[in-house]
């Protein structure tokens, strides 16, 4: 094992925290303008003298945010549901079952994952449409439910499961979905909260499809509410502006850190396998 001396672990630390304040600077400056009053806003200060929360009253006053909000937390927890369930499906069929054509079948599923957005959207928009699911919550989920990445991972983990269990439960009388309920799943937990977070994250943060495929408050997720006002405002209101834009991150953050205690075990778990 590689032990560094005393010199390069603090000049590692200094650019650790060099990188996480990089990333944490800008948010905190969001957090801070959302509670400034207007005449603080460009007074130079990065945090509030006066702290106010009438910007968070302006944000759902002149933006159905409540709206906005309910639709991108009903289709994300709907989505990243059964993106886990499908990919699980899958990648317990992949490395439990023998079967003609599964090695193609798998590399067709790897291709999946090579193929950009921008050359997919355009037939899957048409065939929305078609389907009367413009503007609605179908739109928003049903396209996005097939993740080949998690199947990928999830495969390779479950490869990894000495076969004697599954052999074990077999001379049991235990059936596969059985199997799967109770000794796959268990032992799922880490890598399957590693996932949600990853999956929660790219479903909440999607801009561009939910843009396509919505043009009602009905159907509309919160990152097109934000955009929306700040359109409408022009840039001017800023108060309110980083008002939404901490309220629409709130829900990301607050998923991983329930879920941040599975991925410390994931990764202890992975380094005592390495």
């Amino acid at each position: 094992m590689l032990v560094l001396s005393r010199p390069w672990r603090i000049i590692g630390q200094v650019l650790l925290f060099s990188l996480a304040a990089t990333i944490v600077a800008p948010l905190l400056l969001v957090v801070f303008t959302s509670f400034k009053p207007p005449n603080e806003i460009y007074a130079g200060l990065p945090w509030p003298q006066s702290p106010t929360f009438q910007n968070y009253i302006d944000v759902f006053e002149k933006l159905s945010l409540a709206i906005y909000l309910w639709n991108s937390i009903a289709t994300t927890v709907l989505r990243v549901a059964g993106q886990l369930v499908l990919a699980v499906l899958a990648a317990y069929a992949f490395a439990r079952f023998q079967f003609p054509g599964r090695g193609l079948l798998f590399a067709l599923v790897l291709g999946a994952m090579m193929i950009p957005h921008q050359l997919t959207f355009l037939p899957i928009y048409l065939m929305i449409t078609k389907l009367g699911w413009f503007d609605t919550w179908t739109a928003l989920i049903v396209p996005n439910l097939a993740m080949p990445l998690a199947v990928l991972l999830l495969r390779q983990h479950l490869l990894s499961f000495p076969r004697e269990l599954y052999d074990a439960a077999s001379m049991d009388g235990a059936s596969e979905l059985r199997i799967l309920w109770s000794v796959v799943l268990p032992n799922l937990k880490p890598i399957l909260a590693a996932l949600t977070i990853v999956l929660f994250v790219d479903c909440w943060n999607e801009y561009f499809w939910p843009l396509v495929v919505t043009e009602t408050e009905a159907a509309m997720t919160a990152q097109i509410g934000v955009r929306r006002f700040l359109n409408a405002e022009q840039g001017d209101d800023l108060g309110p502006l980083m008002a939404a834009m901490t309220i629409v991150s709130l829900p990301a953050l607050a998923v991983f850190l329930f879920f941040q205690r599975q991925i410390i075990q994931t990764f202890v778990s992975v380094g005592v396998k390495g």
